[in-house]
């Protein structure tokens, strides 16, 4: 890297460099308040939200063709998403989409042997032999919502190439996604054993936070869109509410993570984007 620089000059902005380099892009450029979780003041950085993946895997007698399937094959319910079923004796708020996806069981990635099976051996082959047409999970998405301790800053000690601070993220489960996810995975695991399922075994409960295991990318927060300026970073064009010309659009934008994955609607978000960058070349100034 040579340390030279350019500038160059620009009618709009446009930051489309997902969640967490938005955000991080807009800290380094000193572009908005960030997020101080002592006192709750600043928007940048603030709602970062993740997602749970509650579920069960059931192991048959019967047989299935799971080896079959496509990308996007698979059935999926509502009932316990959102608000369509009853909270009132529940410690905690939304829920989330159940599903049962059929995109091929790959003989590496699939492997379900049912818990007592050894981990090596003839057995574990045995096994992985005869449960490879008999068993399959349900999964879930649950919502995520935001809590003052999880947020984006940046790091006061490792830099990147540029000789800029990385983004930081400071996260935890919280006891809403941890009751949420036990819900759910109650909830298929019930479905598994009206399917008539052998064995049943509902995903583990979460505990705390660890970055090490593969669990999801949709991630959301830290650049919230909002209706007014203080309580956000910008408004429903993902115009920025300190700098008119500058527009940042991502899953950032959401305040929240529902119980689906952000990807279609932040389709739609980017539509609401270009349609404000066009207003803006037309008449400028502040589009709300």
């Amino acid at each position: 890297i040579s340390g030279e620089e350019f500038i160059q000059p620009a009618n709009a902005v446009v930051l489309t460099s997902y969640v967490f380099n938005n955000a991080k892009l807009l800290m380094v450029s000193n572009i908005g308040e960030r997020y101080d979780p002592a006192t709750g003041k600043g928007t940048l950085g603030r709602n970062y939200c993740y997602q749970i993946l509650p579920g069960a895997a059931g192991f048959f007698d019967e047989q299935y063709n799971t080896f079959m399937g496509a990308g996007s094959l698979g059935v999926s319910l509502d009932d316990y998403n959102g608000d369509n079923f009853d909270h009132s004796d529940l410690d905690f708020i939304h829920g989330g989409n159940i599903a049962l996806t059929q995109t091929g069981a790959r003989p590496i990635g699939s492997n379900p042997t049912p818990p007592d099976t050894p981990t090596w051996g003839s057995e574990f082959k045995k096994q992985s032999i005869h449960y490879y047409t008999r068993s399959f999970g349900i999964g879930a998405q649950g919502a995520s919502m935001p809590h003052k301790e999880n947020y984006l800053s940046l790091d006061s000690t490792y830099k990147d190439a540029y000789g800029l601070p990385l983004i930081q993220l400071t996260y935890n489960f919280t006891d809403q996604d941890r009751a949420l996810h036990k819900y759910i995975s109650a909830r298929a695991a019930d479905i598994m054993k009206e399917m008539g399922a052998k064995t049943v075994v509902p995903n583990a409960e979460i505990t705390d936070y660890n970055i090490v295991p593969y669990q999801t990318t949709h991630n959301t927060g830290g650049t919230v869109m909002s209706l007014k300026p203080e309580d956000g970073v910008v408004n429903n064009y993902m115009q920025h509410w300190n700098a008119e010309n500058l527009f940042a659009v991502s899953a950032g934008n959401f305040a929240h993570n529902s119980g689906y994955n952000p990807t279609g609607t932040l389709g739609a978000l980017a539509y609401r984007c270009a349609e404000g960058v066009v207003k803006y070349s037309k008449s400028g100034g502040s589009l709300v």
